[in-house]
C-alpha cells in the first residue's frame, strides 16, 4: 500500500510560490507592472491600481491587513509559514538539494564540488537580488540599465547588498538563521493557543516506537519531535514522512501527525472566540480597503496663492489675484480636464489663464498658473475652484480672494 507523504505536496507548493514571486515582475496589467513600487513617481502599482504617496493610507491599511492576516494564520496553523512559505526555508531546501546533487555527481571532498557550490550560490544570490530590485525597477528597464552601468546608486547598492546577504546566507547560515536570529518563532509563542496546528508524536502509541531515529535525522532543525512541542519546529512534516515510511514497512501507521491540539487539554477548536475575533477584524479591514479603493478620487486639485505675483488693481478698478493649481490624474488612461471658479453663490467668476483642455496622461500631474479677476464692487470672499472632466465635477478646492 503506497504511503501518503507530505513532502511532495510541500515541495510543489514551495515551487509554485517561488515561481510566482520570480515571474510576477514580468506580468503586466493595463500596460504596467502588476506589482511594483515606482520610486520616481512615488506610486505603488498593484494589479491595475495606482496608489500615489498622497494615498498611502490605503497602502498602510493593506500592510495592517497583511500583518493581522499573518498573525491569524499563525494562531490557527502555527509555523506553517516557516515550513511551507518562508523564502529562507525555500533557499535552504534548494541549497541542500544542490549539495546532495553535487555530492552524488562529483563527490563531497573535491575542489570541483566546492567550486560548483560557490557557483550555484552565486547564481541563486544574484537571482534573488535581481528579483528583489525588479519590484522597484521593471525588468524591461533593469537589464538595459544594468548592462549600461546606469542602474543608479540606490538600486546598485541595494542589488549588491541583497546579493552579499543571500550569498553568505547560503554558504554559512541557512538553518541557523531560523534557530538563532529569526524572531518569528518567539512571536509564535505569543499568538498560538491550545488549538494551534502543530506536529505531535502520538503519546498513546509511544510503545510502538522502535527508536530508529528517522524522525530526528529527517528534521532540518535538529530537534526530536518525541520531546513535545518546541519553538524550533517549523511544521514542515519531514518527521511525519520519515515515521510513516518506517512504520509502513512494519505494516503500521505513522506515530506523528498534525493536530489542532488535544480536546482533553482544551484544544481541538481552531475556530474559537479568539481566532474568530481576529478573523472578523480582518474581514472588516478588508471590506474597508475595498470601499476606500472603490471611492478613491481619480483626479485631484490643489490651489495656492502664487507667491511670486502680488494682487493688482486694473484701470477699471477690478482686482486680479494670482494662483497656482496642481492637477493630478490618478486614473489609468489619459483624460482632458478643465477648471472654473465660482463665488459663494455658485456663479462663475472670470478666470484668466490656460485652464481649459488640459490633457493629462494617466498617473501624471500638472502645474497650472492662472489669475482670477473680480469687479471693484465685489467684496473679499471665499471662492471655489472646480475641476471638470467631460463636464463632470471631479475635484474642488477652496481659494481666498483678497482686495488689498
Amino acid at each position: 500500500m503506497p504511503v501518503s507523504l507530505i513532502g511532495p505536496k510541500r515541495r510543489a507548493f514551495q515551487t509554485a510560490v517561488s515561481l510566482a514571486v520570480l515571474l510576477l515582475p514580468f506580468v503586466r496589467v493595463d500596460g504596467r507592472s502588476a506589482l511594483r513600487l515606482d520610486a520616481p513617481t512615488r506610486t505603488l502599482l498593484c494589479f491595475g491600481l495606482q496608489i500615489r504617496i498622497e494615498e498611502f493610507y490605503l497602502f498602510l491599511l493593506a500592510v495592517l491587513i497583511l500583518t493581522l492576516g499573518f498573525l491569524f494564520i499563525t494562531m490557527v496553523f502555527g509555523r506553517v509559514w516557516c515550513g511551507w512559505l518562508c523564502p529562507q526555508t525555500t533557499l535552504a531546501d534548494l541549497a541542500e538539494w544542490l549539495d546532495r546533487l553535487v555530492a552524488r555527481r562529483v563527490g563531497s571532498g573535491l575542489v570541483v564540488a566546492t567550486v560548483v557550490r560557490w557557483l550555484s550560490s552565486t547564481f541563486l544570490a544574484a537571482l534573488v537580488a535581481a528579483n528583489f530590485v525588479w519590484y522597484f525597477i521593471e525588468p524591461a528597464q533593469f537589464f538595459p540599465r544594468l548592462l549600461a552601468g546606469r542602474l543608479g546608486p540606490v538600486a546598485g547598492i541595494t542589488l549588491v547588498t541583497v546579493y552579499l546577504l543571500v550569498f553568505l546566507d547560503l554558504l554559512l547560515v541557512r538553518r541557523h538563521f531560523c534557530t538563532s536570529v529569526c524572531p518569528y518563532g518567539r512571536i509564535q509563542l505569543m499568538t498560538m493557543d491550545r488549538s494551534t496546528l502543530t506536529l505531535e508524536f502520538d503519546p498513546a502509541r509511544a510503545a510502538a516506537c522502535i527508536h530508529c531515529g528517522s524522525c530526528e535525522r529527517a528534521c532540518p532543525m535538529g530537534i526530536d519531535i518525541k520531546d513535545g512541542l518546541q519553538v524550533e519546529c517549523i511544521n514542515c512534516g519531514r518527521c511525519l514522512d520519515a515515521c510513516r515510511q518506517v512504520m509502513a514497512a512494519r505494516d503500521g501507521a505513522g506515530l506523528i501527525h498534525y493536530t489542532f491540539g488535544s480536546r482533553q487539554q482544551g484544544g481541538g477548536r481552531p475556530l474559537n472566540p479568539k481566532s474568530l475575533l481576529l478573523g472578523g477584524l480582518l474581514l472588516v479591514l478588508t471590506g474597508t480597503l475595498q470601499v476606500a479603493t472603490a471611492q478613491r478620487r481619480e483626479a485631484t486639485i490643489k490651489v495656492q496663492r502664487n507667491a511670486a505675483a502680488t494682487s493688482r488693481r486694473l484701470a477699471d478698478g477690478s482686482r486680479v489675484n494670482f494662483y497656482t493649481a496642481f492637477l493630478e490624474n490618478r486614473g489609468s488612461s489619459p483624460a482632458p480636464f478643465g477648471m472654473m471658479v465660482a463665488d459663494a453663490g455658485g456663479r462663475p467668476v472670470e478666470v484668466l489663464g490656460p485652464v481649459q483642455a488640459i490633457l493629462l496622461p494617466a498617473n501624471d500631474n500638472r502645474r497650472v498658473d492662472f489669475s482670477v479677476r473680480l469687479p471693484a464692487t465685489a467684496p473679499a470672499q471665499r471662492l471655489t475652484m472646480i475641476l471638470l472632466r467631460e463636464r463632470e465635477v471631479v475635484g474642488r478646492a477652496e481659494i481666498g480672494f483678497s482686495l488689498e
